[in-house]
């Protein structure tokens, strides 16, 4: 100790050295490997505090709000369950891939018939809708509702299947949608993808609002574009992936690119010319892992 240091400021230091390994090891004595984020208020005669539980599965209601919790309640057959992450709604789950835990958002099945499915109102695809046998939009309340929790980040993973059978998959590390009052931005972030960097078919969607078009609305700056369905539009006009267009059988019509379902390869403009045979978009906790995985089972104690 230096003669001109205080002996307080010395023992507030060590405080601090040591206060923050307890407040560590309480936090992960209380979690679990068998958890799920969840964030509780706390009530004081003063203030009003959040406390965050890493991996805890329990949430208020006793509601199920992801697949995430049901895999880690013991849930492991990949079907649709009943979640309510803002309304209830019967999704798919996928709990093989990667581990599993995937909140399938989007899907448009191989047997979803017609084209036009997913042509829909503002209102529709807020709430969520069923477009076929087992195609379906979860909604843009329940994707919020699944994707802005400031503690909870997820992670987005894409899968298209195109008619020739070859599959592309897309990861976004971190993947979240704002609230209706925001037009339910889209932001994104730590693009990867094993058939290469060439794929990133939200790189111009990023930071985008949320609309829904007719058929016939085209984009004077991109006479050639033209957009269906509800999708994260770029406000310049042309857009680079809409995954929620018409699901053509045979080929794409002559100057109606954008128009079917889309995910664009940079630099190949024969892309836009895809057809697809099935698309799925999928959430899990961005920490999934940490919560199921090693880690996980070396801080739990109950």
């Amino acid at each position: 100790m230096r003669p001109s240091e205080p002996l307080t400021e010395i023992l507030n230091m060590f405080v601090a050295v040591i206060f923050i390994p307890v407040v560590a090891a309480n936090a992960f004595t209380e979690s679990s490997s068998m958890r799920v984020p969840e964030i509780s208020e706390r009530s004081m005669p003063l203030k009003t505090y959040m406390i965050f539980d890493p991996c805890n599965i329990n949430k208020p209601g006793n509601r199920t709000v992801s697949c995430a919790q049901l895999r880690r309640m013991g849930y492991n057959v990949s079907e649709d369950y009943w979640i309510s992450p803002y309304t209830d709604f019967f999704a798919r789950c996928d709990m093989d891939t990667d581990g599993g835990g995937w909140t399938i958002i989007q899907r448009r099945s191989w047997d979803e018939e017609g084209e036009d499915k997913f042509e829909k109102s503002e209102k529709e695809y807020e709430k969520g809708f069923y477009g076929g046998v087992s195609s379906y939009w979860i909604g843009n309340e329940n994707i919020h509702a699944l994707t802005s929790h400031p503690s909870n980040e997820q992670a987005l993973r894409i899968e298209l299947t195109k008619q020739n059978n070859k599959r592309i998959i897309v990861n976004y590390g971190k993947f979240k949608v704002g609230s209706k009052n925001d037009g339910y931005m889209l932001t994104y972030d730590d693009y990867w993808s094993p058939n290469g960097t060439e794929y990133d078919g939200l790189a111009f969607h990023n930071r985008t609002k949320f609309s829904v078009m007719k058929q016939n609305d085209r984009v004077d700056s991109c006479s050639k574009s033209r957009r269906s369905g509800g999708w994260w539009y770029p406000p310049f006009g042309c857009l680079f992936s809409n995954l929620n267009g018409r699901k053509f059988k045979s080929g794409v019509p002559q100057n109606n690119m954008g128009h079917g379902i889309t995910w664009y390869k940079i630099g190949d403009m024969s892309s836009f010319r895809d057809v697809y045979e099935s698309v799925e978009m999928k959430v899990r906790d961005a920490d999934y892992k940490f919560c199921t995985g090693k880690m996980a089972t070396m801080f739990s104690y109950t």
